[in-house]
């Protein structure tokens, strides 16, 4: 995972966001591309005469094929890495899920993880918490203030608390 420096959580969830939304539409793409190469195309049943002047013409278009997919699979690798990231602030480093801003504000990492990550709106995701969108708004915006407050490191292991 390469480093990152963020100047708040929010900055950090923002960028996550995008992170998200471009990944999704990476896997599009790399589907589209996987359909488009495995595809038999139309043939027809009259004759056929076609030459073409370079040879190297198929071996090029599959070559710069094999590129721009190398490409996106990096790019979605590093836009994942950053996804990793914000998950850990939501909900540490532990498999069991223990730590992280989960540990210490609750339902509000989820709210976060609903909006950020999830591409819900805020009024989406005070239907699914229960809130009005203006609450659930507000309660993850507190929250990440708590986080700027107690650090990144101190959020992913779930030991920030208002005395610190």
């Amino acid at each position: 995972m390469q480093p990152y420096s963020f100047s708040s959580a929010r900055e950090l969830f923002e960028s996550a966001r995008e992170a998200s939304k471009d990944a999704e539409r990476i896997r599009r793409q790399l589907l589209a591309m996987e359909a488009r190469a495995t595809s038999l195309g139309a043939g027809g049943l009259g004759p056929r005469v076609a030459s073409t002047p370079n040879p190297q013409r198929m071996a090029d278009a599959v070559g710069a094929m094999v590129d721009r997919e190398a490409a996106l699979e990096r790019r979605q690798a590093e836009d994942y890495d950053l996804i990793d990231l914000a998950c850990e602030v939501l909900y540490g480093r532990e498999q069991d899920g223990a730590g992280g801003l989960w540990s210490l504000v609750g339902w509000r990492a989820d709210a976060l993880w609903w909006h950020y990550l999830g591409g819900r709106t805020w009024a989406e995701v005070g239907r699914m918490m229960g809130y009005t969108p203006e609450h659930a708004c507000r309660q993850a915006m507190a929250a990440l203030d708590a986080c700027d407050a107690w650090g990144l490191a101190a959020t992913i292991a779930g030991t920030g608390s208002a005395a610190d």
